[in-house]
């Protein structure tokens, strides 16, 4: 692009493009729906496709919303923070809200927002003489419904709106480009399988046209992806469980042609695996693995989980997790807070 760069910024999206493996290797925009979602996934090998069925599912997988009425406190809230960039930048953070509620006997509804906020960046002209601060971010905000159309099959679709700011307004020579925006769609499946004490689940994810910040042929894809995954009920007693999970995503752009297509990209394939144990349904530890071609990640996830309903009467979660991020990146905690009622 002709820009009269505001070299900090997009310093800023390289180091948070490094952060996710989905996005670094491939060019795609709106990086902050990569970056999976709810601290007791991302303790699972960043796992959850076939296992999230409260408020998380908005992200995770549609299909797990159908779900929610068969619990016993039927409404969920979810929050979740991360640092993106650890000592390198601390200022960036991204922050994630859910909530999801019954709609019908079978059925459920969910909002979410996704919030990067990339920090306070200097900008520079072409000569690197300094124009001014600025702050850059993105945000998506998303409605989400989910379906059981059998006992153990749950189908479900999102829609979202995606929006950035990576500099302002009128920052290139062209005089625009500072902004950009888009909108996608979202597809789940979710099928419960008691045979073999299992869940499967298939999602595709950010269905939606490419973002355009100076013209069409300088645009971003959305990041578009395909996941499949598997939850497995190893051990279930009144008192404790094992619950093994994993999962396997594909993104869905492709560079051919000098330009971003449609299609599935093995090179940037990514999977992840973990073992939850619990007590009593009230304290969890949490262990995983997490590989992705782009970034050389091939490191370990860790983390703990305690639900109070036990303990006080009210179903209020406390997640933590610590994850990998691309080579030469420090490891970043990612914290949740959830709410049944």
């Amino acid at each position: 692009m002709k820009r009269k760069l505001l070299v900090t910024a997009l310093g800023a999206v390289l180091v948070l493009g490094m952060s996710s493996a989905a996005l670094a290797g491939s060019g795609a925009g709106a990086i902050n729906l990569t970056f999976p979602i709810g601290a007791r996934y991302n303790a699972l090998g960043e796992a959850g496709t076939a296992l999230s069925q409260d408020a998380t599912a908005i992200w995770w997988n549609p299909g797990g919303l159908g779900f929610l009425p068969q619990r016993p406190k039927k409404r969920d809230i979810h929050i979740m923070q991360s640092s993106l960039a650890a000592g390198l930048a601390d200022d960036i953070g991204l922050y994630w809200g859910g909530y999801a509620m019954p709609l019908g006997k079978h059925g459920a509804l969910g909002f979410a927002i996704n919030y990067l906020d990339m920090g306070e960046q200097m900008g520079t002209d072409e000569n690197g003489d300094p124009t001014g601060t600025f702050r850059s971010y993105m945000f998506a905000v998303s409605a989400t419904y989910g379906v059981r159309v059998s006992r153990t099959l749950g189908v479900g679709l999102g829609v979202k709106y995606f929006r950035d700011k990576l500099a302002p307004d009128g920052s290139t020579q062209e005089g625009i480009g500072g902004s950009g925006d888009s909108f996608g769609v979202d597809l789940g499946v979710l099928w419960k399988v008691p045979a073999i004490r299992s869940n499967l689940g298939l999602a595709i994810a950010n269905l939606g046209p490419d973002i355009k910040h100076v013209d069409a042929d300088q645009s971003d894809p959305m990041p578009r992806k395909v996941t499949l995954g598997m939850a497995f009920s190893l051990y279930h007693s009144e008192y404790m469980g094992v619950l093994l999970v994993a999962d396997y995503l594909v993104p869905l752009y492709k560079w051919q042609d000098n330009d971003y297509g449609f299609g599935l990209e093995f090179d940037q394939e990514e999977y992840g695996f973990g073992a939850e144990w619990n007590y009593l349904r009230s304290l969890f530890v949490r262990f995983g693995y997490k590989s992705a071609q782009y970034g050389d990640i091939s490191d370990t996830t860790f983390g703990f989980g305690v639900d109070l309903d036990r303990w006080v009467g009210q179903a209020i979660t406390f997640d933590f997790a610590s994850v990998p991020q691309a080579e030469g990146l420090e490891r970043v905690n990612r914290l949740s807070l959830g709410y049944r009622f």
